[in-house]
C-alpha cells in the first residue's frame, strides 16, 4: 500500500499537492455550523494542508516541481503518434534536483507496519543528526529513535511530512479532542518535543507556529529542530511573537538580494502563479484572487491569525479562515462536490488544474496490480467500462477534454501489463 493510501484510510480523507483539491469520506456543508465535529475536524485537517501547499515556500516549491513534471511530461508526450503507459517522461536536470530534493527533505516514506507502532511516551525519544548532501548542497537529515510498546527500538528519518500531519492533525484537535491519529507520523513530532522542549510541546499553539514557520525552509526538520531550541530559550514568548519576530528579524540571501522571508514568501508566490499558467495556458481569476489574498504584509497570515485568541476554537474561526482563502474544489464522500467561488469569481482555473494534474498522476501511475480507472470519475458523475485504461475516449468525458490538451484521442496507446 503506498504512502498516500495509507494517510487517505487513517484521515478519512485527503487533500492533493499542488491540485487544489479536497476528498472527505464523510460529508460537506458550506454552512460549517451544520458539519458533525468529525466532519468539521476532517475537513479543518485537509484544509490546513492545502494552507501549507500554497502560504509556504516549502509547499511552494512542491507544487512548482510537481508543475514542471507535468509540463515536461505532456510536451514530451504532445507531438509522438504512439505512447506506452505507464509512460517514463525524461526529466530535466533541474527537475531532477528539484524531485531529489523533495524526496530527501520530505522524511521516510509511511509503510503498512508504520501506521500500526504505538509510540511509547514513558521511554526516552533521542534525536540525531545525520549529515546529508543532495547534488552537492548540505542537508542534514533529522533522525527519531523511539521504543514502541512492545519494547522494540525504532527509527525514523523525519521531514516535511512528518511537519504537516503533525500540524493538521495538532490543528483538527481544537475542533475534534477526540480525533484519533496513528503515532507514525500524526503523534511522534510533539512526543518528542514534550521531552525535549516542553514549552513548545505542551503548548499546542506554540508547537503549530513553529511547525508552520519550518515550512518557509526547503530543510523544514533540521528547521524545526534549530527553532525549538531556540524558543525554548524564550518559555515565556508566545509562538505568535516568536513566529513575528523571525518573519521580521531574519533575511533571506537569492542571488544578490537580501529580504525578510514574507517578501521571500511573496516572490515565490509569482512563480508559483506562472508555474500553473504555464500548466494550464489559460487564464487564472479564481487563483489570482486567493493569490492576492495570500501575500504577506507584517501581519497577515491568516492560518495564525485565527488561531491567535483567548477564546475557544470553533467552527467560526474556522468559517473566518475560509472566508479569507476561500475554499478549493471539494469532493466528500457523502454529499456530492463543491466548485468554489469567491466574490463572485468562478473557479474554471481550479477545476481545469485539477484535471490536468488527474491526468499527469494517471498517465505516469506505475501500479501494476490496480486497474486503470479514471480519477475524475467523482467529478462527472458517471461511470461505465469507458473509464478505465482509455477514458478520453468516451465522448464527453472530463478527460476527453483535458486529453485533448495533448492530443491522447488520435494516439495509439499501449497498456504495459
Amino acid at each position: 500500500m503506498i504512502e498516500k493510501e495509507l494517510l487517505e484510510k487513517a484521515l478519512r480523507g485527503f487533500y492533493r499537492t499542488g491540485c487544489f483539491h479536497i476528498y472527505l469520506a464523510g460529508s460537506f456543508d458550506q454552512d460549517l455550523n451544520q458539519m458533525s465535529q468529525q466532519d468539521l475536524g476532517i475537513f479543518l485537517h485537509e484544509y490546513v494542508h492545502y494552507l501549507q501547499n500554497i502560504s509556504t515556500p516549502y509547499g511552494i516549491f512542491e507544487a512548482v516541481a510537481l508543475n514542471e513534471a507535468a509540463v515536461e511530461t505532456f510536451i514530451d508526450i504532445a507531438p509522438k503518434e504512439e505512447i506506452e503507459l505507464p509512460y517514463d517522461a525524461p526529466q530535466s536536470d533541474k527537475l531532477k534536483m528539484r524531485l531529489d530534493w523533495l524526496k530527501d527533505t520530505n522524511g521516510q516514506p509511511i509503510k503498512t507496519q508504520d501506521n500500526l507502532l504505538q509510540v511509547d511516551e514513558n521511554k526516552d525519544i533521542l534525536m540525531g543528526v545525520l549529515n546529508h548532501t543532495i547534488h552537492g548542497r548540505n542537508c542534514p537529515l533529522i533522525a527519531l529513535e523511539f521504543h514502541d510498546k512492545q519494547g522494540i527500538v525504532h527509527r525514523r528519518i523525519i521531514g516535511a511530512l512528518d511537519i504537516k500531519e503533525a500540524m493538521a492533525a495538532t490543528y483538527q484537535s481544537l475542533i475534534d479532542p477526540n480525533a484519533d491519529h496513528p503515532d507514525i507520523p500524526y503523534n511522534l513530532l510533539r512526543m518528542y518535543c514534550k521531552q525535549a522542549f516542553p514549552s513548545v510541546g505542551t503548548d499546542v499553539k506554540k508547537f503549530i507556529c513553529l511547525c508552520y514557520l519550518s515550512l518557509f525552509s526547503l530543510d523544514p526538520a533540521y528547521q524545526f529542530v534549530n527553532l525549538c531550541y531556540q524558543a525554548e530559550e524564550k518559555k515565556d514568548q508566545s509562538g505568535f511573537k516568536f513566529f513575528d519576530e523571525y518573519m521580521n528579524n531574519r533575511h533571506v540571501i537569492t542571488g544578490d538580494k537580501s529580504m525578510k522571508p514574507w517578501e521571500h514568501y511573496n516572490e515565490l508566490l509569482v512563480q508559483y502563479r506562472e508555474s500553473i499558467q504555464g500548466l494550464l495556458r489559460c487564464e487564472t481569476p479564481y487563483i489570482d484572487t486567493i493569490f492576492v489574498r495570500l501575500r504577506m504584509t507584517d501581519g497577515n497570515v491568516p492560518l495564525l491569525n485565527v488561531l491567535n485568541t483567548n477564546e475557544a476554537f470553533t467552527s467560526e474561526n474556522v468559517k473566518a479562515l475560509v472566508n479569507v482563502l476561500g475554499i478549493p474544489y471539494l469532493h466528500a464522500q457523502g454529499r456530492g462536490w463543491f466548485f468554489p467561488s469567491l466574490d463572485g469569481v468562478g473557479a474554471s482555473d481550479v477545476v481545469k488544474l485539477v484535471g490536468m494534474t488527474w491526468l499527469y498522476q494517471f498517465l505516469i501511475t506505475k501500479d501494476s496490480g490496480k486497474m486503470r480507472i479514471c480519477p475524475l470519475v467523482s467529478m462527472c458523475g458517471q461511470f461505465g467500462d469507458y473509464c478505465y485504461d482509455q477514458p478520453w475516449l468516451e465522448r464527453g468525458c472530463s478527460f476527453e477534454i483535458i486529453g485533448d490538451e495533448i492530443g491522447l484521442k488520435n494516439k495509439t496507446i499501449t497498456i504495459k501489463g
